[in-house]
């Protein structure tokens, strides 16, 4: 009777013991996924700069509003992680945990995987179109079709089922939903025509043991954003026609503004350079010509009525008079013939020579 109480009491145990251990193991995969998400979603940092991010709608029509063609849109998405690796830390690569695409412009909702015609990953980054080397179709965990965007869940080392995504620097992520799909065309753009961009989303684990073995236990989670090209949505056939509705997109309208203030700068510059060159050149031209008239005019005319220049701006013939009489008063001689009786013309012509004699010596 003990041994029996004993044995049941052991069993007992046993059946405790394997539901919490079963309990906890299904605790820790429900929840390791989410926090993986949410969290490094809301601190990744934008890093479109270094990487590159290239939307393409295909066809003209998937360019149209929504209110004239519901569902039939379609999309390729060409996502090239380059030197972002790097800023998080993943220089040897990510293992992808979440690739997230959200678009609030675009209405995903009546799509389904059967409508994605490709979603790999292209290594290298060379091939043409939508071609990939490693398909990730078939490591989709889980696949949230939005309103607004689309949310894929890769499987990772603690999943029993699956294998998990390796993705290196040079590497891209390819995908494309609509057209050429199984199920075809499934996309409905806004009704609001402009010009719009696509965020893409990518977090993982840091393959620190390369891309062959399980990252250690200490890898980090790390992830990054990046924005897309700007597309147009409007009742256009082509991008010309959507330049003239829309006017250019937001990128080149801040590029075409600030373009011109540097070419205007210089231009000013060089027409007051002009225009002193060309006050400076009549000065010196002006100057020397009414300076040479006086130079001329002064040294001729000066020298000669040194004592009286106002009698010299009258006459020439009054200063040969002034200096007769000044040298006729201090030798008692009268310069005029009618005032002696004595004196006839012979005597007047004397008394000029002697004049004329004295003003030679005195120069």
């Amino acid at each position: 009777m003990s041994q029996t109480r004993q044995l049941s009491a052991t069993l007992l145990s046993i059946a405790v013991v394997a539901t919490m251990v079963g309990s906890v193991v299904l605790f820790g995969a429900a929840v390791a996924p989410a926090a993986a998400s949410d969290h490094t979603k809301d601190e990744a940092e934008d890093l479109t700069e270094q990487a590159d991010f290239e939307v393409v709608l295909p066809y003209s029509t998937d360019h149209y509003p929504g209110d004239q063609n519901e569902a039939n849109g379609s999309i390729e998405y060409y996502a090239a992680g380059g030197d972002a690796f790097g800023e998080v830390g993943a220089e040897e690569g990510l293992w992808v945990d979440y690739v997230i695409i959200d678009a609030q412009w675009i209405d995903y909702s009546n799509c389904d995987v059967s409508n994605t015609k490709a979603f790999g990953i292209d290594r290298g980054n060379n091939n043409d179109g939508t071609q990939t080397d490693v398909d990730l179709v078939q490591k989709q965990k889980n696949v949230d079709f939005r309103d607004d965007g689309i949310t894929i869940e890769i499987y990772d080392f603690s999943d029993f089922a699956g294998d998990p995504a390796y993705m290196a620097p040079e590497d891209a992520i390819v995908a494309a939903q609509g057209a050429g799909s199984q199920a075809g065309t499934c996309l409905t753009m806004t009704s609001e025509p402009g010009w719009y961009q696509v965020q893409g989303f990518i977090n993982g684990t840091v393959a620190d043991n390369g891309p062959d073995e399980e990252p250690s236990d200490s890898a980090e989670e790390v992830g990054f954003k990046l924005n897309s090209n700007y597309l147009y949505v409007c009742d256009c056939d082509s991008e010309q026609e959507a330049r003239e509705q829309l006017g250019p997109p937001p990128n080149e309208d801040t590029q075409s503004t600030a373009t011109p203030e540097p070419t205007a700068t210089p231009e000013p510059t060089p027409t007051p350079e002009d225009t002193s060159e060309s006050t400076a050149t009549p000065e010196p031209t002006a100057t020397p010509e009414p300076a040479a008239t006086p130079d001329t005019s002064d040294s001729e005319e000066t020298p000669e009525p040194t004592d009286a220049p106002a009698d010299t701006a009258q006459s020439t013939d009054a200063p040969q008079n002034t200096e007769a009489q000044s040298d006729d008063d201090s030798t008692g001689m009268t310069p005029t013939a009618g005032e002696g009786p004595g004196f006839g013309p012979a005597v007047a012509v004397l008394a000029l020579l002697a004049s004329a004699l004295a003003a030679i010596r005195r120069r």
